[in-house]
């Protein structure tokens, strides 16, 4: 019995140690109207000029997969369906849209026309 004890406190130290190790991000959860529980992911841009290149390049990877004649080529990607695929890529740039900062921009540039 003593040896499942000191068994089962080793186990428990080496779980507080990885859990140290990983050191896991804060998670934020949130629930939309009939969907399951939801977790949001951020990631980090130095500026819109940034943001705009990542959307432009989420989107030029959807024309060149649509422009191809064949699926994708590569073995390791055999069982992904192109169509679902790019469709993913899509909503991902929709999401990541600046949309109340582009509603911000116009708000200023209609101010600043005004004075004029």
């Amino acid at each position: 019995m003593k040896t499942k004890s000191k068994k089962h406190k080793k186990d428990k130290e080496i779980l507080e140690t990885v859990f140290r190790l990983l050191n896991p991000r804060e998670r934020k959860y949130y629930r939309r109207e009939g969907n399951p529980v939801m977790q949001e992911v951020t990631f980090e841009v130095t500026d819109n000029g940034e943001l705009r290149y990542i959307i432009s390049s989420l989107l030029r990877v959807c024309i060149l997969a649509l422009d191809s004649e064949n699926d994708f080529a590569s073995p390791r990607l055999n069982n992904c369906s192109k169509e679902l695929t790019i469709a993913t890529i899509l909503d991902l740039a929709d999401s990541i849209l600046p949309d109340a900062q582009l509603t911000s921009y116009d708000a200023i540039e209609k101010l600043l026309l005004q004075k004029e």
